[in-house]
């Protein structure tokens, strides 16, 4: 296998047919598509999902806390806390276990959530930092959302931009090699991105106004995101590719690195199915959060229109992230 998520068809083979004894509390269990658990407490819900960092070097424990937010946003819950493994090559010094803690720390507090533990290892199973955290959060037992609910008909929302987390990185991790191609105004803008990775107003926002569905849009793109909420829903999707939200920024960033925007890792933009298309755009707006319907549900079949053609949606072998560091090592070591 290849770096970045195991193919669908292996984890519906070999993950998701080995997931022990499944628990009458529980209401929402693992499954393809499905970001989180949610687990019965009476009238209230628990929220749970876990994420890695291994992608990103300047700002991983930064990305790691909302990474996971993000995911307890999608089903419609306000985050309380995060639990976080904290993997360390040997040899690694103090300070950057240090710098590593303090950037989760910022992003705890800029969310307002607590560190409710974890664990912290140095170990020689790793060659680079790797941060896992779980995040848990809690909503009304009848106000969740899962990927599952996307109905034919419904609006399809992209909040904000496409590939602003992946974006992010590539301006962060590869800043010399970037500056030598695009004009410094360019690099400093797609580095500020860091800052737009949030989609928990945009999750706790929406489902107030209604909607079928949500997906955070993570590695894979959005194409990815669009293939996993609609196999978990089992509909379909046409999405135009002419009302895709995309930065100048990451379009010039994806042209430097000959890769595709639609499938790089981005978090910052929530994936919204409802009913309630127009309303909920609007509703965004007014907390100045961009939206855009991109497309709609449909009854099966995914695809992108782009220029009067037809093009079936599959989903990305690897995110394009993963290709970006490839050539970026590549080009750094001539």
């Amino acid at each position: 296998m290849k770096t970045g998520k195991v193919p669908p068809e292996i984890l519906k083979k070999s993950v998701y047919t080995f997931l022990g004894v499944k628990r009458s509390e529980v209401i929402v269990h693992s499954g393809f598509g499905e970001d989180c658990c949610v687990i019965d407490f009476g009238d209230h819900v628990a929220v749970a999902s876990s994420d890695p960092i291994t992608g990103a070097d300047t700002e991983g424990g930064y990305f790691s806390v909302f990474v996971a937010c993000n995911d307890v946003a999608a089903c419609g819950a306000k985050p309380i806390g995060i639990l976080i493994t904290l993997l360390l090559p040997e040899g690694s010094s103090e300070s950057m276990l240090l710098k590593i803690m303090e950037s989760i720390d910022r992003a705890c507090r800029e969310i307002g959530i607590e560190v409710l533990g974890g664990h912290t290892e140095v170990t020689p199973a790793v060659t680079k930092p790797v941060i896992s955290a779980t995040a848990i959060g809690m909503t009304r037992k009848d106000s969740f959302v899962t990927s599952a609910g996307a109905k034919p008909g419904d609006d399809i929302i992209v909040t904000k931009y496409i590939g602003l987390e992946g974006t992010a990185i590539l301006a962060l991790d590869f800043e010399k090699f970037l500056r030598e191609k695009l004009p410094e105004e360019t690099v400093k803008k797609a580095q500020s991105l860091v800052k737009n990775i949030s989609v928990i107003e945009d999750g706790l926002i929406a489902s107030t106004i209604g909607v079928s569905a949500m997906h955070d849009i993570t590695e894979g793109g959005l194409l990815g995101a669009i293939y996993e909420i609609t196999e978990a829903s089992g509909v379909g999707a046409e999405v135009y590719a002419d009302r895709i939200p995309i930065l100048p920024e990451t379009q010039a960033i994806c042209q430097v690195f000959e890769i595709d925007p639609l499938a790089l890792i981005s978090s910052g933009s929530m994936l919204i199915c409802t009913r309630k298309g127009q309303e909920v755009v609007r509703a965004l707006n007014e907390r100045s959060i961009p939206a855009s319907i991109i497309g709609r549900v449909i009854p099966k079949g995914r695809f992108l229109l782009k220029s009067g053609e037809k093009i079936p949606i599959i989903p990305p072998e690897r995110d394009e992230l993963y290709i970006a560091i490839e050539k970026g090592k590549h080009y750094v070591k001539k």
